[in-house]
């Protein structure tokens, strides 16, 4: 089933419910009976205790006020790289609504891919081709002196260091412009990369340009996600965004 087959919010809550993103406990949080039922749309009530609750606490969508199909439409446009405003144009949503499961999934997606919680205001990302296979590792120890004497290439506030160490790219994160390397930066030549590794930077290098992105959070997000999408299909970066999304 693609997403285009999903008529409505219901298939949509089925098909989040098959995928166990979604998670509906028919339990009375009050009472523990089982005995439930649907009243109000989205609550269910208790035939013990009577009282009622939201069939979506402890779900994806307690701290997401949206429904199902609006839900998975957003997450399906963001796994496709769209501009979070375009995305909200489009669905009919707000921005801040779009925002919200972006940085959900910013916050999945770092915890998975870097086994981090959040990101420091200085750390670099060191970029391997091996085999057929490119990896990305976090790294938060930098020696500035040491790559001081080394060339740069800048895409905006990064700096990128080639064939260093263990690593074919070394990317630089910083929130603030750093002096040591600003004497020795050039502007990015992305012709001496690998194939692989040019496509990526140079996918990377165009959103930084036209998002015109200066949080780090998000630029590391940019380039996971310009990685993830050379390597899958459209429709495999939605799922797997799915998939992190679980509880």
């Amino acid at each position: 089933m693609t997403i285009e087959d999903l008529k409505d919010d219901k298939d949509a809550e089925n098909f989040l419910i098959e995928l166990e993103v979604l998670k509906i406990e028919k339990k009375c949080p009050y009472c523990g009976n089982t005995e439930v039922y649907t009243v109000r749309r989205n609550h269910l009530k208790c035939k013990n205790c009577r009282r009622e609750w939201s069939k979506y606490n402890n779900t994806i969508f307690k701290d997401i006020r949206i429904k199902p199909l609006k839900f998975l439409k957003i997450v399906h446009a963001i796994a496709k790289g769209k501009i979070l405003k375009k995305i909200s144009l489009e669905i009919g949503v707000s921005y801040n609504t779009v925002l919200k499961i972006k940085n959900l999934i910013l916050k999945r997606l770092l915890k998975r891919i870097f086994n981090i919680d959040e990101v420091k205001p200085l750390f670099s990302i060191g970029i391997k081709i091996k085999e057929e296979n490119i990896t990305l590792d976090y790294i938060e120890e930098i020696n500035l002196k040491e790559l001081s004497k080394l060339k740069n290439e800048k895409i905006g506030r990064l700096y990128l260091f080639k064939n260093i160490k263990d690593f074919d790219l070394l990317i630089v994160f910083s929130e603030k412009n750093i002096k040591e390397f600003e004497e020795k930066s050039d502007r990015l030549n992305i012709k001496s990369l690998k194939k692989d590794l040019r496509d990526i930077i140079k996918s990377f290098s165009q959103k930084v340009f036209q998002g015109k992105i200066s949080n780090i959070d998000t630029l590391l997000y940019t380039l996971t996600h310009c990685h993830l999408n050379n390597e899958n299909e459209e429709d495999e970066l939605f799922y797997f965004f799915l998939e992190i999304l679980k509880n």
